[in-house]
């Protein structure tokens, strides 16, 4: 075989080998490519309906949620529309009690002020009506000793000319000293014995001396009265002293409130206790004294002349206990009294 034959040959054998391998590259190429083509269009479309799925479940839940805040936002606007409702209403009603307690407060106001009126009625009527008490105690007492003494003319009289013996009670009756202890006052009167208040009625006083001071800025004199304290009342009256001083070439006037004095006014004609409760055990009488030490103490007696009597029993009974006694003689009529200087008792 020649060599021209064989190299055609072989370049023909080359040429089907080339196309072979070319249709192979070929046929490889497009296999791939539809295996590509096939993978691009297939891949992004099972992803695209698994994304389109939990887009279609998160709208639903949405969906859900939207409605659940609609439903919250509706309950929400009716309970804040009650609680409008609800204030609106308490408001009301505040604004009505505000008017009521303004009217209740009107109202205590003018009774306070008609009770305190009537007070100072009830307190000046009561004054005029003491001055009468004691003008007609007075007459009476005068009728009394009238009568007393006709009877004792009468009885002289009538009486044969026997003599009589009459027995007189005795009480011890030391020296008199000055009173500087603790000191209780009582009233004797009419076979019955009160407490007087002496203490308590001056404290009275002295806290209302300001106030009935400012008065005397319109008026010379002023008569005021303090009480009730248990069964007694205290009158008192208050002045305006002018004092003038020499100063320079003229004189200079100074205006100073006095007290002129005080007495005391019983509540009712008959008020304490007879001298036999007096003297019991558990008396008013004997409560008072329980607060008070035997011979550090005075007992304070005021006396009208119709009860020397019982005045002999209450001393013995007073000795007889170790207190102190001193007697204050009273006129018919008389009351209480006291005065700038005041008293020092003399005790026995």
């Amino acid at each position: 075989m020649s060599l021209k034959r064989i190299t055609t040959g072989q370049d023909s054998f080359l040429d089907i080998v080339a196309n072979l391998v070319g249709i192979l590259i070929i046929l490889v190429v497009v296999v791939g490519a539809q295996a590509s083509a096939s993978w691009v269009h297939s891949t992004p479309n099972e992803d695209l309906s698994a994304e389109i799925e939990n887009l279609k479940a998160t709208q639903a839940s949405l969906g859900e949620t939207v409605k659940k805040i609609q439903l919250d936002n509706e309950a929400l606007g009716e309970q804040q529309a009650k609680e409008n409702r609800l204030a609106a209403a308490l408001a009301d009603e505040r604004h009505e009690a505000l008017i009521r307690l303004e009217l209740l407060q009107q109202k205590l106001d003018a009774v306070k002020k008609n009770r305190i009126e009537k007070i100072a009625e009830i307190d000046a009527a009561a004054a005029i009506e003491f001055e009468k008490k004691e003008a007609f105690e007075t007459q009476q007492q005068k009728l009394m000793d009238e009568l007393a003494e006709l009877d004792r003319e009468s009885k002289a009289i009538s009486f044969s000319n026997e003599p009589v013996t009459e027995v007189i009670k005795h009480f011890p009756n030391p020296i008199a000293k000055t009173v500087f202890s603790d000191e209780i006052h009582f009233c004797l009167n009419n076979g019955r014995l009160s407490y007087v208040p002496m203490s308590e009625l001056i404290s009275l006083m002295k806290s209302e001396w300001k106030l009935n001071a400012e008065k005397l800025s319109r008026a010379e004199q002023t008569i005021e009265v303090v009480g009730p304290v248990n069964d007694y009342r205290m009158q008192y009256e208050l002045v305006v002293k002018t004092n003038y001083d020499r100063m320079g070439g003229g004189m200079n006037a100074q205006k100073t409130v006095s007290f002129q004095g005080f007495r005391m006014l019983p509540t009712s004609p008959l008020i304490g206790e007879t001298i036999e409760v007096a003297l019991r055990e558990n008396s008013d009488f004997q409560k008072r004294l329980s607060g008070f030490e035997p011979g550090k103490t005075t007992i304070s007696i005021w006396v009208y002349p119709n009860d020397f009597e019982s005045h002999g029993v209450l001393k013995n009974w007073i000795y007889e206990n170790g207190f102190q006694m001193a007697s204050w003689p009273l006129g018919h009529g008389k009351r209480i009294s006291g005065g700038p200087s005041g008293f020092k008792t003399s005790a026995q």
